[in-house]
């Protein structure tokens, strides 16, 4: 074992601290990754070591500059627009369509869980633009949250790199939706007006808002343990339209864990309703 690397001792240590304050479970088979991620973090604090790290980070886990920084390092997860284009493809062609006209004329409201840097929120925020007549599109709201408060930061900031751009974004939808700026592409006012981010973390109860149609979850249940889970899902409930749909994670099964959501494949993609 080197100096960078962290002890089991320590690993148990950071892994209480993620339980304690965002829920997350932290598998001992994933201690390999942790050094890529916090060695930065490490360098940046002038520790030379991880071990050094987590004794400052345990020391001070009350000061929510610490914790938003190991969390930053943690949890912002690589994405890119319209991922896994299966689902985007069934809620273009089928679950939104069907959601507008069952709502009449009122608005939709999209609620992207785990939105990392924004992508998937402004994905989410193009179908309503392709679906919706304009003066319903401009009434819907997509609604983007993660615990990174460094991810909601550049959410926010909406700024977009060519390399970004390239991950997703097809030539057409690129001339319709987004604009040149500096350094990158910007969503087009139109999309952005649509879009609320906000710092929060799933297993909150606190969260104003309600009536989701469509929640997307993805991959955000596996850091949870079966109580965590329980807890993500009863939220989510609690905040979904009647018979609105969740999308999660291939290997995430809700109704596992939640009868009040039913199972349905759709067009080959796994999603859930509410129906309780």
């Amino acid at each position: 074992m080197t100096s960078h690397d962290l002890s089991p001792h320590y690993f148990e240590l950071l892994a209480k601290f993620l339980r304690q304050e965002a829920g997350i479970i932290l598998k001992p088979e994933k201690s390999y990754s942790l050094r890529s991620k916090l060695q930065p973090l490490a360098r940046e604090w002038g520790y030379d070591g991880l071990n050094d790290l987590v004794t400052h980070v345990y020391r001070e886990r009350h000061n929510p500059e610490v914790v938003d920084a190991i969390l930053n390092a943690l949890t912002i997860k690589e994405t890119s627009f319209f991922r896994d284009s299966k689902p985007f493809d069934v809620l273009r062609s089928r679950v939104l369509p069907e959601l507008a006209e069952k709502r009449g004329s009122r608005e939709l409201k999209l609620w992207s869980a785990a939105c990392s840097t924004g992508q998937e929120a402004v994905s989410l925020a193009i179908l309503l633009r392709e679906v919706l007549p304009e003066e319903r599109a401009n009434r819907s709201m997509v609604v983007g949250t993660d615990v990174s408060a460094e991810a909601i930061s550049r959410a926010k900031a909406a700024s977009y790199s060519e390399l970004e751009m390239r991950r997703g974004v097809s030539p057409e939808v690129r001339r319709r939706f987004f604009r040149e700026a500096d350094n990158g592409y910007r969503p087009t006012k139109e999309l952005l007006t649509m879009i609320r981010y906000r710092e929060m973390n799933i297993l909150d109860p606190d969260f104003p808002l309600s009536r989701f149609d469509v929640v997307l979850c993805r991959n955000v249940l596996i850091y949870f343990d079966d109580e965590g889970k329980r807890r993500a899902l009863d939220n989510i409930h609690r905040r979904m339209a009647d018979d609105g749909y969740l999308f999660t994670g291939a290997g995430e099964d809700a109704q596992r864990m939640d009868s009040r959501f039913q199972r349905e494949r759709v067009d080959g993609v796994q999603c859930f309703r509410k129906v309780g």
